[in-house]
């Protein structure tokens, strides 16, 4: 697997198993996240490829990762949130790589 699949697969495994994670851990995979997102997008770009942004979904990160990292967080908003991350990480990879793999 590739450091983006296995990120992918560790977003994934952390919105399945939310309690059990610090709230620093969770802010601190969303943060990731978020900069996984704009290094791909970054990527594109440089290749020439366009990407159409998905509305809402990064605008919203910022706030998610700083509010995953609070003790009061509600767990099926962060886990949603590590999820649409896992899957925009995963779709954007599919168009730099031009697979599913």
């Amino acid at each position: 697997m590739t450091r983006v699949t296995d990120f992918i697969s560790e977003l994934i495994e952390a919105a399945n198993t939310l309690p059990s994670l610090a709230p620093s851990e969770r802010r601190r995979l969303i943060e990731r996240g978020i900069s996984t997102v704009q290094a791909q997008r970054e990527l594109l770009h440089v290749n020439g490829n366009m990407v159409a942004i998905q509305p809402g979904l990064m605008a919203d990160m910022p706030t998610l990762a700083e509010m995953a990292g609070d003790n009061d967080a509600v767990g099926v908003i962060v886990s949603a949130g590590m999820l649409m991350l896992a899957g925009e990480i995963r779709r954007l990879r599919i168009l730099c790589n031009g697979d599913g793999d």
